[in-house]
């Protein structure tokens, strides 16, 4: 009977650093996890702020992994912190978020980009040092609060919103392929699992509406603020909310078994990846009316609709086996109605669409 959820408090605005400053000034030893890309971006606004403040900055050592967050802690200890303090990208916000649960300490997010609901989620996506998917690991709760600004966001190079576009929408698919098996399977759905649902479809309906608008617009208008909050905020509230059996499906599994290339981390984006897994996933559920309504809609944002837009095909072959073997193993595959395989799976990878 007992349910429990808790969500990070939220503050948007073009300039959000005024915000800021008024919420860290009970916090006086603070250390920060960034990259170097992305310190740069806020450094200007930020360090006005903390300058009277002890301050202690761990770069992020180019992956969300196990040893690279040991590495930040062996570094801090015997030093004061009162807060955690993530700047940058997905990847950084998970590495900061791994450092605050294994220190149990609180933890602000300031997103340099917005690419996933990093953020706003009680977990972290952590990978091996090859940059190979290793597992998911999750946490009691999210960060306590994000601070959105959406100017820095708008400068920031324009592919990454791209690729949270893609990542958003996946989180419409996925859940609803779940919450299908679990009605057909009679599988009882618990209150905030059922609220994530609902609020699943504003992470296709909205980004639908607002991308072309906002992705476009050389201003900072309402349609790319609704795309921001969409991939940070929306997204991550149903991850939280939702019970972790829906908590993803093929299309991140596709993403997770292609990085056995290392090509894929090195050139592209995971929710550009992913946005390519929900087009495998809907060829799998054989919803080709779904599939497609949505490579046009992929065609205006210029996402990738076949293998090769995001593969080199003799690399593919070459580790093939490999490939759909880490596939079929996702951490978020079950055994759908329609029986995934390597046969069906190879053959929905290879769909061709002109």
């Amino acid at each position: 009977m007992f349910e429990n959820f808790s969500f990070t408090s939220y503050y948007v605005d073009k300039v959000i650093w005024k915000t800021l400053e008024n919420e860290l000034e009970n916090f006086h030893n603070i250390l920060i996890i960034t990259g170097n890309k992305s310190f740069e971006s806020v450094k200007e606004n930020i360090l006005p702020i903390l300058k009277d403040k002890n301050i202690i900055i761990e770069n992020y050592l180019g992956e969300c992994c196990y040893e690279h967050s040991s590495t930040i802690i062996k570094n801090i200890i015997g030093k004061q912190i009162d807060l955690i303090l993530g700047i940058g990208g997905g990847k950084v916000i998970d590495t900061a978020k791994l450092v605050a649960n294994q220190i149990n300490k609180t933890i602000f997010i300031i997103p340099t980009i917005a690419s996933t609901c990093a953020g706003t989620s009680a977990l972290s996506v952590v990978y091996n040092q090859d940059k190979t998917f290793k597992e998911i690991s999750f946490f009691k709760a999210p960060p306590e609060k994000i601070f959105i600004d959406l100017e820095t966001i708008k400068k920031s190079p324009s592919r990454y919103t791209w690729a949270g576009i893609g990542d958003t929408l996946a989180k419409y698919y996925e859940v609803k392929i779940k919450h299908e098996y679990c009605l057909a399977n009679n599988k009882k759905i618990n209150f905030p699992t059922q609220m994530a649902i609902e609020l699943s479809h504003n992470c296709k309906n909205i980004i639908i509406k607002n991308s072309e608008d906002g992705y476009y617009s050389q201003e900072i208008n309402e349609a790319f603020k609704n795309i921001v909050l969409t991939i940070i905020v929306t997204t991550g509230m149903v991850s939280n909310f939702i019970d972790d059996f829906l908590n993803g499906a093929i299309a991140h599994s596709v993403f997770y078994g292609l990085t056995v290339l290392p090509r894929i981390e090195k050139e592209h984006l995971h929710g550009e990846v992913v946005a390519y897994g929900i087009l495998v996933q809907l060829l799998l559920e054989n919803n080709l009316e779904e599939y497609k309504k949505l490579t046009e809609f992929y065609k205006k944002l210029k996402f990738p609709i076949n293998l090769t837009n995001i593969v080199r095909l003799e690399e593919f072959l070459e580790k093939e086996n490999d490939i759909l073997e880490e596939i079929l193993k996702g951490p978020d595959l079950i055994d759908f109605d329609f029986n995934i395989n390597k046969n069906n799976l190879k053959k929905a990878l290879f769909y061709k669409n002109n």
